[in-house]
């Protein structure tokens, strides 16, 4: 013998059914609500260093300084009336102040600026540091011999690819080191940085 619920017993049944479900979705809602006044929520504001990357016009990058402050070999500030002083044309000078890479290569450019791009000196085979050879104008690599030209590109293997890029900003007397590739790569003459 089969014994069925009758049809008030389904009803109430669901009805049931229903109530606990709408106090599960209040409930979690209501949970929901509170957590998100324990944290803090994120700022969705980009920071003053992605909003002067992106738009270095902004009134409110006027005074904004970015990256580090680019230092001599012997880890003085670089000062870029200074630089400038007695530079000459198609010079490469090295500079400290990233941490990786330890060392970046300045570009004047003519007449006397400080191009707005450093030439990397870690050797795009397995990272030794490169040299620049003023009189031969080259970068040159003294673990395996690879070669780059006065703008880092590979003329000599085994390295297959070009030195890495820094952007360079000079603001207020300063020269600036920031981690990043330029928007402007002068070795493809377009924007953007290949990879």
């Amino acid at each position: 013998m089969v014994i069925r619920p009758s049809h008030v017993q389904l009803h109430h049944t669901s009805q049931l059914g229903r109530r606990h479900f709408f106090r599960y979705l209040a409930g979690g809602a209501t949970a929901a609500l509170a957590l998100g006044q324990l944290r803090p929520a994120e700022s969705l504001e980009p920071t003053l260093e992605e909003l002067c990357s992106a738009s270095p016009l902004n009134s409110r990058c006027q005074n904004y300084l970015p990256g580090v402050q680019a230092k001599d070999e012997q880890g003085q500030l670089i000062q870029a009336n200074q630089l400038l002083s007695t530079p000459q044309s198609g010079n490469r000078i090295a500079v400290k102040g990233l941490a990786d890479p330890a060392i970046v290569y300045l570009v004047i450019t003519s007449p006397p600026q400080i191009a707005e791009y450093a030439i990397s000196s870690v050797c795009t085979h397995l990272g030794c540091t490169v040299a620049w050879k003023a009189d031969q104008k080259q970068f040159v690599c003294p673990c395996h011999g690879s070669r780059y030209d006065d703008q880092g590109r590979v003329v000599q293997g085994p390295a297959r690819r070009s030195l890495g890029l820094v952007t360079v900003v000079v603001k207020q007397n300063q020269v600036r080191l920031v981690a990043r590739p330029p928007a402007f790569d002068p070795r493809s003459k377009t924007l953007g940085f290949p990879r």
